[in-house]
């Protein structure tokens, strides 16, 4: 689950983290008042919060001097849609801003904390050279990247802070800082299930340490631990049809393709995606309809997978052990049937019940082509796709 940057720094604040005084507003009434109260001399920044990287580049990020300019920089942003290199050409429309106050950067440094599944730690990463794409520097320039992994039945140590501290040379002062920065880091990490914890940039400002923006992302397979927490999700930054599917328990996430997909457990929908990119397609969507599953579910499967904007027809890959392959089949055929789906449909079903769910799509009203296997099933979308 990500949050907004005002809420990570929020969360950061709490545990000790450096952060710049800052407010968030949701109209230009509050803005007003935030510089009233707060900021009489006006000198702050107006960011926009949006769930994107790359803000500032967008037009998402305003200096202003004064309350007037500040205001007139919340107008040009409220309302406004910023598209950045995360967002997509759709972009994400701008309904709250972050009042922060202006820093004098000195240097700017970029720190992270996650977890590296190469290896199944927890790990920091730094670079001298903050505020730019990480990314792009560990391809062009990745003898720049400090990677510092936690060992688990250790936590924690100042030696790793240590290390870092003295690859981005340091002075005394701001080693400390950081060693406080990297303790906490972790400490919040831990407590509060983060998958991430960016800071891009940690800056020196007036000689110490502060983040300057922040990036948090939750666990939100771990919210039965942190209630107070789900009160932080934003829905209006969230995919309708993602949020749909997560209410009926199920995994479902958008791509930019236009074959969708219907699969029973992770692992399954990650191999039918590679294998419509293997084979030259492109997937509209991730769906896990999770273990268990009823004609109801299924059926709200299909419809949700059918509603995406670039679909151009379904392939359903299901493998039955837990799941009773006859009640998927039986509400795929139902949704077809009462959605009037007159897209191509292709299903590879085995397992549990698979001889009564084959009869049940040959006998569907609205043709559905049976597959084999997952390649057959790919191939046979492909070619459907082209005749069409």
């Amino acid at each position: 689950m990500n949050i907004h940057e005002y809420q990570a720094k929020q969360m950061m604040d709490r545990y000790g983290i450096p952060v710049p005084e800052g407010y968030p507003a949701d109209n230009i009434e509050e803005v007003e008042q935030i510089m009233d109260l707060h900021f009489p001399d006006g000198k702050i920044v107006v960011k926009a919060q949006i769930h994107s990287g790359g803000r500032g580049k967008a037009g998402g990020v305003i200096l202003a001097n004064t309350k007037e300019e500040a205001i007139e920089a919340a107008r040009k942003l409220f309302g406004k849609t910023l598209v950045t290199k995360q967002t997509g050409p759709q972009g994400k429309l701008v309904r709250k801003v972050y009042i922060e106050k202006q820093s004098q950067i000195e240097r700017e440094i970029y720190l992270s904390l996650l977890i590296d599944t190469n290896v199944g730690r927890h790990t920091f990463v730094a670079c001298g050279e903050g505020g730019t794409s990480i990314e792009e520097l560990a391809e062009t320039a990745p003898e720049k990247i400090i990677k510092e992994t936690i060992d688990p039945s250790v936590g924690f140590c100042k030696d790793t802070a240590t290390n870092i501290a003295e690859r981005l040379e340091l002075n005394d002062t701001n080693s400390a800082e950081l060693t406080d920065i990297l303790s906490h880091m972790y400490e919040m990490f831990i407590q509060e299930d983060c998958t991430l914890i960016e800071i891009n940039p940690l800056a020196i400002c007036n000689g110490h340490l502060m983040a300057l923006d922040a990036k948090v992302t939750l666990d939100s397979d771990a919210m039965f631990r942190h209630k107070e927490n789900l009160e932080l999700q934003d829905l209006n930054e969230e995919d309708p049809l993602e949020l749909e599917a997560s209410a009926f328990g199920m995994n479902y996430v958008s791509l930019s393709g236009n074959i969708g997909c219907i699969c029973n457990g992770a692992g399954l929908g990650m191999s039918s995606m590679d294998t419509i990119y293997h084979y030259g397609g492109k997937p509209a969507n991730f769906m896990d309809t999770g273990g268990t599953i009823t004609v109801d579910k299924a059926y709200k499967a299909f419809e949700i997978v059918s509603r995406g904007e670039n679909v151009k027809g379904i392939i359903v890959n299901i493998f039955g052990g837990i799941a009773r392959t006859d009640l998927i089949a039986e509400g795929i055929v139902k949704a077809m049937d009462e959605l009037n789906y007159e897209k191509p449909v292709v299903v590879r079903i085995e397992g549990n019940r698979a001889e009564t769910a084959h009869e049940t799509l040959k006998n569907a009203r609205i043709p559905v082509i049976l597959a084999e296997n997952c390649s057959d099933a790919v191939k046979k979308m492909l070619k459907k796709l082209e005749e069409d």
